[in-house]
C-alpha cells in the first residue's frame, strides 16, 4: 500500500471522527452492465474505525440519464434519475464485514430488478 493512499485513509478517517460527511461510491467505478457490483472495503474500514454512520443512497436509471463512458462536462444527461437516501446503519456495533453486508442489503432494496446484482 503506498504512503498517500495510507495518509488519505487516516486523513479521511479524522475527517469523519471530526463530524464531516464523506461521500463514496462503494463500487470503486461505473458498471457496464447496469447492475451493482461487489463493493471496495475502503470507505467501510473508514466509517467503522470513526464507528460512524453509513447512510446508503440507491440511484435508480443513472445509467440510462448518463451511460457509462458519458462525459458530464462535454454532454448534458437526458432523463430522470430517482435517489432514494435509505435509513443510516450504525457501524459501531458491526463488523467491517457485517457493514459492507447491511448497507449492500439496504441499496438493494432500493434497486429496480435490472440493477440487481444477479448474484
Amino acid at each position: 500500500m503506498s504512503i498517500v493512499i495510507v495518509n488519505s485513509f487516516f486523513y479521511n478517517t479524522q475527517t469523519i471522527q471530526d463530524g464531516l460527511n464523506l461521500a463514496t461510491f462503494p463500487e470503486g467505478t461505473r458498471s457496464r452492465s447496469s447492475r451493482m457490483m461487489k463493493f471496495k472495503a475502503g470507505a467501510f474500514k473508514m466509517a467503522h474505525k470513526a464507528g460512524a454512520p453509513v447512510f446508503p443512497i440507491s440511484i435508480v436509471n443513472s445509467d440510462k440519464v448518463m451511460p457509462a463512458g458519458w462525459m458530464m462536462a462535454m454532454r448534458p444527461a437526458y432523463g430522470m434519475a430517482e435517489v432514494i437516501v435509505h435509513p443510516p446503519i450504525s457501524s459501531d456495533d458491526k463488523t467491517e464485514e457485517e457493514l459492507v453486508e447491511a448497507v449492500r442489503k439496504s441499496m438493494i432494496e432500493g434497486l429496480p430488478d435490472d440493477q440487481k446484482p444477479l448474484r
